[in-house]
């Protein structure tokens, strides 16, 4: 089966091509800037935040059988254009492309938060949406473009994902720079009591997932999650115990603005539907960003 997957070069994206190409499908990948990704035999450079994002993709690929669409701007600008051109018209374009090429299987990678602020636990699919950045709006935009699209004739699945974890996580998140300090034995700084409880999802599940809704008819809205979630103060300790690290864990004299928030998130509909089963445990996680950091060091 040929696969069309957009932002193949993300750490999202990274972690489908490889899993997809080891089990025997062709990957054509596309992102804004060219990478080597492991598991592509095909790769469109486009950004789809443009309007002739469509054509480029359409004269480049014969039609694949399905689409999988995890490119997204990133920003925390709420008034980054990139997010509305990216988000919002480059998933319009990719529904247009399903739409001409006849695909059959639509898998779109959105994310929880797009609840907003959690008021109901466990958080179902059911959860009131309530988005409170710009990104957030634009991946629920996108899930109400996918139901759309069933309307066409397509089966669309939408993914929404916890916090990505694992291999390729960037830098700058608080999983890798726990990992880092713990592997250099700096402290690891939390901010207020570390109360905030996390749900990271390893891409490698986010991966099975996906693969999950090409073998079976899937359409709708599917959490994706890990089994637990975890605090901050606690995936600190969890990070210095299993990188058996000397850092010291230290509390910042400044507030976490989301003190005591719960990210308990239920994959029930996923297990149902698409017989889910988080495989990766936050160790697994910590592992592989510690072997991502010693990889750069060797390179």
């Amino acid at each position: 089966m040929r696969i069309f997957l957009t932002g193949a070069t993300g750490q999202v994206g990274r972690a489908i091509a490889a899993s997809l190409a080891n089990h025997g499908y062709q990957v054509a990948g596309a992102s804004r800037h060219f990478r080597r990704v492991p598991g592509l035999f095909e790769h469109v450079a486009v950004c789809l935040g443009s309007e002739d994002a469509f054509d480029q993709i359409a004269k480049a690929l014969p039609p694949c059988e399905a689409i999988v669409h995890a490119a997204a701007s990133l920003s925390h600008d709420n008034y980054d254009p990139s997010i509305s051109l990216t988000n919002c018209l480059g998933t319009q374009q990719i529904i247009k492309l399903a739409h001409v090429w006849g695909t059959p299987q639509l898998v779109y990678i959105s994310s929880v938060p797009v609840i907003g602020r959690p008021i109901e636990h466990p958080i179902t699919e059911n959860h009131p949406t309530q988005p409170l950045t710009a990104y957030h709006a634009s991946k629920l935009y996108g899930e109400d473009l996918m139901r759309l699209a069933e309307g066409k004739g397509c089966r669309a699945a939408s993914l929404r994902i916890t916090s990505p974890s694992g291999p390729g996580t960037p830098e700058n998140r608080i999983f890798a720079v726990f990992v880092r300090r713990a592997l250099t034995g700096e402290p690891l700084q939390i901010l207020g009591r570390g109360s905030r409880r996390q749900n990271y999802v390893d891409v490698r599940d986010v991966a099975a997932a996906v693969e999950a809704c090409l073998t079976k008819p899937a359409s709708g809205i599917y959490n994706i999650a890990a089994t637990d979630s975890i605090s901050n103060y606690e995936l600190a300790q969890t990070c210095i115990s299993e990188l058996s690290s000397s850092a010291s864990v230290e509390f910042v004299a400044k507030p976490d603005p989301e003190e005591g928030t719960v990210w308990d998130v239920s994959v029930s509909k996923a297990c149902r539907d698409l017989a889910y089963r988080p495989q990766f445990t936050i160790r697994d996680s910590l592992r592989a960003v510690a072997e991502d950091w010693s990889r750069r060091d060797t390179e």
